[in-house]
């Protein structure tokens, strides 16, 4: 099996309740929390044959600093992607508030893909998730272009992410809260449902996704169900952190809802890279999408009991259902 991930690695500033009363601590991020879940689900589930490949950039300058987290993932196959570039690695500020709300800035993000790194590696995966870190890593054309010209057309899993933020914003500094990417509707919104098999989106990214035309959860429900053959589109999964997630099946009918297991969270950051993995490693397992829906749900609520990207390399699995 082979799994194509595409998604920018990020280096987060994470300040906790105030920007203005504590320095912020500095950790890998990002797509990376996508490769530590593919890691551990691979060695848990998979065969030694079995390989990811991370399809985004290798900064030049921060490489020291990430390569030696890569380095401990024996899936990972980087003959393919880690493009080296001159452009510092994504920079990404995080505030967490004592009301649960975050803030996001990012004053900084690398280039996006081409056709060029993607035509002919798309047609050698099995599965492709597309985990849009800063909103900017792969354009619809290009999408499109590469899947629709590809030998084998992959599962392709979608977490829309940061897609629906818009331009990259200042950088935060103490004594200002400032507001971070602002929302916004996502131009292209539909043609990114046809191309996809299974979409990820949160409470809050369901409302901005489709906007102006769609904005709520019920509207992009209704839009997905009237698309029947002309979309690619299968599973609808919307996740609601402390209350699980919820799977509309386009195929089916059928709605599926998963409660998440009692935790202590420790750190909610990565959970929806998590779940993005298990998802779609599940679905080219050959499992259902209520298994696969409960397997996503399992894994991110056990990431966000731990504190880093690395914890999840090392610490004990959740416990099996």
């Amino acid at each position: 099996m082979r799994i194509g991930i595409i998604g920018q690695p990020c280096i987060d500033e994470i300040f906790s309740r105030s920007i203005q009363t504590q320095a912020p601590s500095l950790a890998l991020g990002g797509i990376l929390y996508s490769y530590a879940a593919m890691e551990r689900l691979l060695k848990a589930y998979g065969s030694s044959e079995d390989r990811f490949e991370p399809l985004t950039w290798r900064s030049k300058q921060d490489a020291s600093f990430i390569d030696l987290f890569l380095n401990k993932l024996k899936h990972l196959d980087g003959s393919s992607g880690l493009w080296p570039t001159d452009s510092l690695t994504n920079r990404v500020q995080l505030v967490y508030y004592e009301n649960g709300e975050r803030a996001e800035g990012c004053p900084n993000a690398l280039p996006e893909l081409t056709a060029s790194h993607l035509t002919g590696r798309v047609g050698n995966l099995d599965g492709l998730f597309v985990n849009m870190i800063s909103g900017f890593d792969v354009s619809i054309e290009t999408l499109e272009d590469v899947l629709n010209s590809s030998s084998k057309r992959p599962f392709v899993h979608l977490d829309v992410h940061a897609l629906v933020l818009g331009d990259l914003s200042a950088p935060l500094t103490p004594g200002k809260y400032g507001k971070g990417r602002e929302p916004r509707g996502v131009e292209n919104w539909k043609r990114w449902l046809e191309i996809v098999d299974s979409v990820q989106l949160n409470e809050f990214e369901s409302r901005w996704f489709g906007r102006p035309e769609v904005s709520s959860e019920v509207e992009l429900l209704d839009f997905a169900k009237r698309q029947g053959a002309r979309s690619n589109l299968k599973y609808l999964i919307i996740t609601r952190g402390a209350r699980g997630a919820t799977l509309y099946d386009l195929t089916t009918g059928e709605k599926h809802h998963v409660d998440p297991p009692k935790i202590s969270v420790e750190n909610a950051t990565g959970s929806g890279d998590v779940f993005g993995s298990a998802f779609t490693l599940a679905m080219l397992s050959g499992k259902s999408a209520l298994e696969a829906l409960n397997d996503a749900v399992r894994w991110a609520s056990w990431c966000a009991t731990l504190r880093t990207v690395e914890d999840i390399l090392t610490a004990p699995p959740p416990t099996e259902t």
